[in-house]
């Protein structure tokens, strides 16, 4: 009775787990990309005053013009990314529709699409519901999780049609070097495919490099789709609002399809996002600086726990430790330690066949939480060492 390609996405490993703590008060829950800021309340009254103002109707497809405006601002200042607002750029229900969209007007049925693992579980599932053929490109630890040039090189076949990016990376907080996105673009030329750039954590990197956005870079301007979130940058994950930046014929493409899905994205949280972009981004900054100081902790104290070697993150705000030396898989480990010390961790493997032997833990929770999960851990993870 059920069509064939509800056979082909798989349920999230991340929904496994959460399907077990959801409600529960007594757990420490280090699992969702969830930042524990509030939305900046500049924002907020942005919403309330188009409420008042009555921007309530319907909206072109691709969203108000002036949202679109402030978008275009926000590209050429964050990003260096040239977008004309009226025919490149569209406002989306947050990233998740973004990333829907191009594999559909993109990708055809036996296309082969490049994608990193451990990834962001929805990618392989995008690629499925387009027909597409899946290609994981190992992230490596030696290499910072940063996707390597070489690597793609050798995926590449004659069905290549897409590439999809994403750094910092979700779940390992990898960040790709500005060089290699150079060469990715030299290949994307060279062997004729496009690529999808999921810039969903674009503001969260903390290295001292300003990072190169593959969208920004001319000779490949015509093969490159950007998404940004608002979600993470400004606490807005419930308002389900993003944007995404490309090729006239694509965003005319994905703008009749959203026509037929779900019309335009909600009218208010348009015009918070206008608001948002616009506005001071003082909040940005302060959620940067406070995620490093997190990161910097959960480094610190999981590489202290004999058996963890923990990568420090150069983006994002996850980190994905090495778990191998416990010789049990990341899922039956995750499975063990909440169990028996109710800290929730997300296993490796929920992320890829390339995850295995990792943990994913989100550190956009609270200090106190992050501290106390660290000694709780800390005290749990040396007794089940193999010796």
């Amino acid at each position: 009775m059920l069509a064939n390609r509800t056979n082909d996405v798989p349920a999230s490993g991340i929904r496994k787990v959460f399907n077990k703590i959801v409600g529960r008060s007594d757990i420490l829950d280090l699992t969702v990309g969830l930042p524990d800021f509030d939305t900046p309340q500049y924002i907020k009254e942005a919403a309330k005053r188009a409420i008042d103002e009555g921007y309530t109707r319907y909206t072109h497809n691709a969203g108000y013009i002036e949202t679109r405006e402030a978008m275009a601002v926000k590209l050429k200042r964050d990003n260096n990314i040239d977008a004309n607002p009226e025919t490149e750029i569209m406002m989306t229900v947050g990233g998740m529709e973004a990333l829907l969209l191009t594999n559909l007007v993109l990708v055809n049925p036996g296309d082969e699409v490049i994608y990193p693992d451990p990834g962001f579980v929805s990618h392989y599932s995008h690629i499925k519901l387009a027909g597409g053929i899946t290609v994981p490109v190992q992230l490596r630890k030696e290499n910072g999780f940063g996707i390597l040039a070489e690597d793609v090189e050798k995926s590449i076949t004659d069905k290549t049609k897409l590439l999809v990016l994403n750094s910092p990376n979700n779940p390992t907080g990898g960040v790709t070097a500005n060089e290699e996105m150079k060469k990715i673009a030299d290949l994307a030329v060279e062997y004729d495919f496009n690529i999808l750039a999921d810039e969903a954590y674009e503001q969260f990197t903390y290295g001292d490099q300003k990072p190169l956005f593959i969208g920004s870079l001319p000779e490949i301007k015509d093969r490159v789709v950007s998404l940004f979130s608002l979600s993470k940058t400004y606490a807005m994950t419930g308002w389900r609002i993003g944007t995404v930046s490309g090729p006239e014929n694509v965003i005319g493409s994905m703008t009749r399809l959203q026509e037929h899905v779900l019309a335009m994205p909600t009218s208010i949280s348009q015009k918070a996002a206008e608001a948002a972009v616009l506005g001071s981004q003082y909040s940005v900054r302060e959620m940067l600086d406070t995620f490093r100081k997190r990161r910097d902790i959960i480094t610190r104290g999981l590489n202290q726990i004999e058996g963890v070697d923990a990568l420090e993150p150069g983006g994002a705000f996850y980190i994905f430790p090495d778990i191998s030396e416990f010789g049990l898989t990341s899922e039956k480990l995750a499975e063990r330690i909440l169990d028996e010390t109710k800290v929730a961790t997300i296993h490796g493997s929920a992320f890829g066949e390339y995850g295995e032997g990792f943990l994913r833990i989100c550190y956009a929770v609270s200090t106190e939480r992050i501290e106390k999960a660290l000694q709780i851990l800390d005290q749990y993870l040396p007794k089940i060492l193999p010796k």
